[in-house]
């Protein structure tokens, strides 16, 4: 199965560039309704929010919309932390506009390494594995590695975008 998939990825920087764009503003456009969802499942509308206070208008929707919005974004069953989830998020915002960034002036400048294809998609993998494993509950006999298993995936992301930013200067 992963052979047929990295078959289908195109080797083009361009259309890389592109098929990476669009899977890590869809990863976070899913993590912010997931966070959406979570909040309304646990009642936590201050997790993230500045000084960890809840908004007055988080407090005073009407069970109309709260009911509105439970439907649309399935709030029912389990869900993942609220905390997890914002911090997920904003792992995201930290790190991969930058990569966005350096990929995108790349692709302007319009001289891409041979290798540039692979690094896009490699960066976009580990920050999806980044994801999955930040959001699983490891076992407590492994949960002494969590740290190391869950960022593993975020540093060959960072290291790929240091690398990728690298290749402007030789």
């Amino acid at each position: 199965l992963m052979a047929a998939v990295l078959a289908g990825l195109s080797n083009t920087y361009s259309t890389a560039l592109g098929h990476v764009a669009g899977v890590l503003a869809v990863k976070v456009g899913v993590l912010n309704l997931m966070t959406v969802r979570s909040r309304l499942i646990t009642g936590d509308m201050s997790s993230g929010k500045e000084g960890g206070v809840n908004q007055p208008a988080d407090l005073a929707m009407s069970p109309m919309s709260v009911m509105f919005f439970k439907t649309v974004l399935g709030a029912v069953g389990p869900t993942f932390s609220t905390q997890k989830l914002v911090q997920l998020v904003n792992n995201a915002k930290e790190n991969e506009p930058f990569f966005m960034g350096i990929a995108t002036a790349i692709a302007v400048a319009g001289n891409p390494p041979t290798w540039g294809a692979s690094a896009l998609y490699l960066y976009c993998g580990a920050r999806l594995g980044h994801a999955v494993l930040f959001l699983y509950d490891f076992p407590e006999s492994i949960l002494p590695y969590q740290v190391l298993v869950r960022a593993t995936p975020y540093l060959f992301g960072v290291f790929t975008m240091f690398r990728l930013a690298a290749s402007r200067f030789s």
